[in-house]
């Protein structure tokens, strides 16, 4: 029996995507700024080929894995047009870091942010009614998560960039408008080719939910 079309779409575009790592941001998950060495017409066919893989697989198993491929070659994909999350994160790391009364902070580069979010939690100083200003234009701020202690939201020209949503979720990222445009056209390249398979198969499709529309959730399998 083979594997329905809704399966192979419900971890397609989305608003948001996300990183399971314990403690910093996956960044082959999560698009940074930087400029891929390949071309467009070698990333078409790695994009096709992905799709003929899932277009052809029986496997579940097989079929996650080609999904969790396919999210990591979206993050580069788009990566050309993402803002500089890395950047961002590491002047997160920093205004922290700098902040008075949290010993564990100081001179402790290698520390990640959520090392530095830990050590405050208990704190007197409530860091949920601050804001900080990062270099560039971002903004950090820590709410308070429903299952306790500090998240982290770093805001970059209106879009949530970059946001900590608790050890059970991990990291995430919102999409910026230039980023959703790619992405786009990263799943019209991949739904095409998936499609044009599976027609010449023969096989029966369900109705295709819009595949380019945008859902307000987070993409789990990435």
């Amino acid at each position: 029996m083979g594997i329905s079309v809704s399966s192979t779409l419900n971890s397609a575009i989305t608003k948001h995507s996300m990183s399971l790592s314990s403690r910093g941001p996956d960044w082959s998950l999560i698009p940074s700024a930087g400029k891929s060495n390949k071309s467009k017409a070698e990333f078409a066919d790695e994009i096709k080929e992905l799709a003929r893989r899932a277009a052809e697989t029986t496997s579940k198993k097989e079929l996650e894995y080609i999904h969790s491929q396919r999210a990591r070659l979206c993050a580069e994909y788009i990566s050309d047009v993402s803002p500089d999350r890395r950047a961002l994160y590491r002047q997160a790391e920093n205004s922290l870091k700098r902040q008075n009364g949290n010993p564990k902070c100081h001179g402790s580069g290698e520390l990640t942010l959520l090392d530095f979010l830990e050590a405050a939690d208990g704190r007197a100083e409530n860091l949920a009614e601050k804001k900080f200003a990062l270099a560039g234009g971002g903004t950090l701020t820590c709410p308070i998560l429903t299952s306790g202690g500090y998240g982290a939201d770093i805001y970059y020209q209106g879009t949530k960039v970059l946001t900590y949503l608790g050890s059970g979720y991990g990291w995430a990222c919102e999409r910026t408008p230039a980023e959703r445009e790619k992405e786009r056209e990263f799943y019209g390249i991949y739904f095409d080719e998936y499609r044009s398979l599976k027609n010449g198969q023969g096989a029966e499709l369900e109705e295709l939910p819009d595949y380019l529309e945008e859902k307000p959730s987070f993409d789990r399998k990435a």
